[in-house]
């Protein structure tokens, strides 16, 4: 049997003699898309396969799709293959590229936070108060910043000490900062099943090895982190109790009372996120209150002011006051003292409310629209910049994720914050990122188009 009879993939009729071979499979490849010769979702034959019907490199192959994939045509996923993309050619499109819709990073709405800052910053300027924050102070950050930012995060039910709270370069330099106290290279770390990624990239870089603990509604199972916790001898618990990245689930306070319980019956020190905690009218109680002596609590301004205002705190045992002074001076000396300065000043003024309500109100609509489009993800009170989106059976979390990478549209892809190889049943869908309501409606309800389909695991042969 020949060649030409076993192969059952797609193939150019014809390649132009001039110019490099890739240009030429490229364009051969979106000549047959214009046609209709290849259809939306049309798997391509692997590099090798088609390289050796052609009589070409592998290499001659893979530039031409890379080419193909700058140009909007073709999607490759790997471990899947390389798919046709949906793409209109009309004549007024032809020249039109569009961006793919963000949906996967998670970001607050713009509102009036570059206005409201560069009216602060004028008036820090005008005052003559720059000089000040230009000179060296101390690791944690300028003292008087410290007491005024731990008065705002204390309350009845939590007392943050100025002693004991650290201004870091945001939330990620704080878990790094706690991850550091509490843990060596070689350390196991127990997490949820699914978990920050942000948390996961520090963990792989400090040679750390992460620990999944079962999920339920409100997120840690506090059962499971117990046999999770003998089964590993870890003794650091990493956790998001309000509105957890990915799943979006809160804990009760009778959960967080048990991980508290818990945490000193197995002596496991805890490193609490905090970042979303604003998005709640009123913080709920933080493990930190029911386990001051072993929990490191962290929050930050950067969900809530801009992604670029780079600020964040850590509240520590008192024990570790000394220690975490000195690896601040080894990462970082200090943090930059006009962010804090900011900060400060939008307590004493009221624009830090007025930011917190706006954040929280467009959250709100955005979260409607989201529960519009699909009323089985789980109803919220509070919600953030994201929701976490079932999937059906019939749908993995990675062939979603492929599918809507092929209508220009990026959702969180598994593999981010999966801590073992258990199926998510489920995706983080960040909903900030477009411009307004219209936009975000359009997105998502091109998702829930794509779940109403059966998924591409077998594609049509021209």
């Amino acid at each position: 049997m020949s060649l030409d009879e076993t192969f059952l993939g797609w193939r150019p009729r014809q390649l132009t003699s001039e110019g490099p071979r890739y240009l030429a499979l490229a364009q051969a490849l979106e000549q047959d898309i214009a046609n209709g010769r290849l259809s939306d979702g049309d798997r391509l034959p692997a590099h090798r396969d088609l390289a050796r019907e052609l009589g070409l490199s592998v290499g001659t192959v893979s530039k031409a799709y890379q080419k193909a994939e700058l140009r909007g045509i073709v999607s490759g996923h790997v471990g899947q293959g390389t798919f046709v993309r949906r793409r209109t050619f009309a004549r007024a499109e032809a020249t039109v590229r569009h961006e793919p819709v963000d949906l996967a990073l998670s970001t607050p709405t713009e509102g009036n936070e570059s206005q409201i800052l560069s009216a602060l910053f004028g008036e820090v300027v005008r005052e003559c108060d720059l000089a000040p924050l230009l000179r060296y102070h101390p690791h944690g950050g300028m003292w008087k910043h410290r007491e005024i930012i731990a008065a705002s995060l204390s309350d009845s039910r939590f007392t943050v000490e100025p002693a004991q709270l650290f201004l870091c370069n945001g939330a990620q330099h704080a878990i790094d900062i706690a991850l550091r106290l509490v843990a060596k290279p070689g350390d196991s770390i127990l997490v949820d099943a699914f978990t920050y990624s942000g948390f996961k990239a520090i963990a792989v870089a400090s040679h750390l090895n992460l620990v999944p603990v079962e999920m339920d509604e409100e997120g840690l199972d506090p059962e499971a982190l117990k046999q999770a916790c003998s089964g590993s001898g870890a003794r650091t618990l990493y956790c998001m109790p309000t509105l957890q990245s990915p799943t979006a689930r809160t804990m009760s306070l009778a959960r967080r009372r048990r991980i508290a319980e818990l945490a000193e019956e197995l002596d496991v020190a805890v490193i609490e996120d905090d970042v979303h905690g604003f998005f709640f009218p009123e913080r709920p109680a933080p493990i930190a209150s029911l386990a001051p002596g072993r929990t490191f609590y962290l929050t930050s301004y950067s969900k809530c002011i801009a992604p670029g205002f780079r600020l964040g705190t850590l509240t520590v045992p008192t024990a570790y006051v000394g220690q975490t002074d000195l690896l601040l001076h080894a990462s970082a000396w200090f943090v930059a003292p006009m962010l804090s300065e900011a900060v400060v000043r939008l307590l004493q003024n009221g624009k830090l409310d007025e930011l917190l309500r706006e954040r929280r109100r467009e959250a709100q609509e955005r979260y409607r629209v989201f529960l519009d489009v699909f009323p089985e993800a789980a109803k919220l009170q509070f919600p953030a910049f994201y929701g976490w989106l079932p999937l059906p059976p019939k749908w993995s979390a990675d062939q979603f994720a492929a599918a809507a990478r092929s209508r220009d549209i990026i959702v969180t892809p598994p593999i981010a914050s999966a801590a073992s190889d258990a199926n998510p049943l489920g995706v983080r869908i960040c909903l900030g990122a477009p411009k307004d309501l219209k936009e975000l409606s359009a997105a998502l309800q091109v998702l829930c188009d794509i779940l109403a389909r059966q998924p591409v695991n077998v594609v049509s042969v021209a």
